[in-house]
């Protein structure tokens, strides 16, 4: 699945949609907090690309720190993103 993390579609509290741009915060903390070497990569990858080609252990391994990492307005829309079967 291809994911670009540079314009995820919220909506606000008055229900309009708005674009936000969840890269660099999710490859940041991706990055700095992974155990595993393809997790950082992929932080990596995410903060520069934006727009990534994922595998299913890829969308796996994004869950924690999206889980951890982000507020529920953006966990609204990006959970059920990455339980999205292709």
């Amino acid at each position: 699945m291809k994911i670009d993390f540079s314009k995820i579609m919220i909506e606000d509290i008055e229900g309009n949609e708005i674009a936000v741009d969840v890269s660099k915060d999710l490859g940041n903390m991706m990055y700095l907090n992974a155990q595993d070497i393809a997790v950082a990569d992929l932080g990596r990858e995410i903060y520069h690309k934006k727009e990534v080609e994922l595998n299913e252990v890829q969308v796996k391994q994004i869950r924690p720190f999206v889980e951890k990492g982000f507020k529920a307005i953006v966990k609204r829309v990006l959970l059920p993103l990455l339980d999205k079967k292709d």
